[in-house]
């Protein structure tokens, strides 16, 4: 289970985002986009929203999911 799978808030595009993200041991923005199949623009707002609900840090080379506590 990762730390997304227990926000019940977020919209089914957030929750996928996060899971995307927490799946990876660390993942590039290109990659999030791929996988997610969502407009840039789209992504970085939804990386904004989600970002501190869901653990998300942005690391040199891409995102990470910060597992600690799990």
């Amino acid at each position: 289970m990762n730390a997304c799978s227990q926000i019940n808030k977020f919209t089914e595009r957030e929750k996928n985002v996060c899971n995307i993200i927490c799946s990876s041991d660390k993942i590039r923005f290109t990659d999030i986009k791929k996988k997610s199949d969502l407009h840039q623009e789209i992504l970085s707002r939804t990386l904004k929203r989600i970002k501190d609900d869901c653990s998300i840090s942005k690391c040199s080379g891409g995102y990470k999911c910060n597992k600690s506590g799990q």
